[in-house]
């Protein structure tokens, strides 16, 4: 009895031990990872055709009803839409504006109107320096490279070419007319005249107002020689008269008889007298004169032209060569001291739009982006410098040319009515 009672013991034991070390089944629920809806943007920019090729790939299970393409020209700015595509349409190609910042972006748009961005492509040119004028008029000062930029609100700034910045800038609150530099005792000056029939002089340096001279008409442009101011009025005034005034006294010295619609932007040419060429604006035929001063700013005699609009003028595009004759227009027009037409410069298909001379050459900036030299007396063309934008104003300095140039291009013309003045410029230099 007790043997048995204890076999009975030792068999319930090992039973309990066997029953406590069997294996326990756990049931694991196992959730897939989300996948989170994206679009991911990559680019591959080219500086030389200035194009961007945007290529997006999907991860997630969104399908999209179409895409989206938009461009901001600053971080963080107004995006534009500038394209879309359809759903299986995943690269797009787009114009880069010339900006020193651009974004791009896609957005994916689902059939209930949901968007998806993607990341945000960013194109960097630190290279490109604008300058948010509307310049219609530059002086360029030769001896110590600093560019004055007129625009159309009355603003004036200065340039420095040789540290590539602008250094000032003022608001004249003012119609500001074409301009012209000079020096008065010792120091360069800047003339400006204004609407309300007065001439600002301005510092060279730093645009402090030294003084002002009243000519008692609207003024479309001055001219200044050894100390004697020279104003036109605009040719649809009833003044149409050119008058001269001392810098010193700021008095009225001389003026030309009226006539019937014959003053406009001035140029100059100083030989024995001082000959001044006018073109006409907004009115047509358009014409050239030129009245004649002796060297005290009397005058002496006016001279139209014969042509009266038989052959390309441009009062924009105008300037006078060292020896007294004329190129203007897109055509690059020439006309000897007397006002006859002499040739077009060789230009091809390409419209000029600006003038300087060296002691060699006339320099050209075009439509075609490019700054084309001539040879001043054949009129041979000797040399093509390519340009980033589109030559607006063309100055020589040196071995060099500065060109201020529009970022857009511009509608330049044999006779210009357009008043089109480009929005924002940017200065360029090169080697002649």
């Amino acid at each position: 009895m007790k043997k048995t009672i204890t076999l009975l013991f030792a068999y319930l034991s090992i039973f309990s031990c066997s029953s406590s070390n069997d294996d326990i089944t756990e049931v694991v629920t196992v959730t897939p990872p989300v996948i989170e809806n994206k679009i991911n943007l990559t680019s591959n920019y080219s500086d030389t055709t200035e194009t961007v090729s945007l290529k997006w790939t999907l991860s997630g299970e969104a399908t999209y009803n179409h895409y989206k393409i938009v461009r901001s020209d600053s971080q963080n700015g107004i995006q534009s839409e500038i394209g879309n595509s359809y759903p299986n349409q995943f690269t797009f190609t787009s114009a880069v504006p010339f900006n020193p910042y651009v974004e791009y972006q896609v957005i994916g748009i689902k059939a209930n109107g949901e968007e998806v961005k993607s990341n945000i492509i960013k194109i960097e040119r630190p290279e490109i320096k604008l300058i948010n004028l509307k310049t219609f008029d530059a002086q360029f000062d030769k001896n110590s490279g600093k560019l004055y930029l007129l625009d159309t609100d009355g603003k004036i700034a200065i340039y420095d070419v040789n540290t590539n910045s602008v250094t000032h800038q003022i608001s004249t609150n003012a119609t500001l007319g074409y301009s012209d530099i000079g020096t008065y005792n010792g120091s360069v000056e800047l003339y400006v005249p204004r609407n309300d029939g007065w001439v600002d002089i301005y510092d060279g340096n730093d645009l402090t107002l030294k003084a002002q001279v009243s000519f008692g008409m609207p003024l479309i442009s001055t001219v200044y020689h050894n100390a004697i101011l020279y104003g036109s009025s605009n040719n649809n005034s009833s003044y149409s008269v050119i008058k001269s005034a001392s810098r010193a006294t700021k008095a009225i010295i001389s003026q030309s008889p009226q006539l019937y619609y014959n003053s406009g932007r001035m140029r100059k040419a100083v030989g024995t007298s001082v000959q001044l060429y006018t073109i006409t604006q907004n009115i047509t035929p358009v014409d050239m004169d030129l009245y004649n001063f002796d060297l005290n700013g009397n005058y002496i005699s006016h001279q139209d032209d014969t042509y009266h609009g038989d052959h390309p003028l441009n009062h924009r595009i105008f300037e006078a060569f060292p020896d007294g004759r004329i190129i203007t227009a897109s055509s690059g027009s020439v006309y000897n001291s007397q006002m006859i037409y002499q040739h077009d410069l060789p230009s091809g298909n390409s419209k000029l739009s600006s003038f300087d001379f060296d002691s060699n050459s006339i320099i050209a900036g075009t439509t075609s982006k490019t700054i084309e030299l001539y040879n001043i007396n054949s009129y041979t063309k000797t040399k093509t410098i390519n340009t980033k934008r589109f030559p607006y104003k063309v100055f020589s300095y040196n071995n060099k040319v500065v060109c201020v140039s529009s970022v857009t291009q511009l509608n330049v013309q044999s006779y210009d009515y357009s008043g089109i003045i480009p929005d924002n410029i940017m200065i360029e230099i090169f080697d002649k």
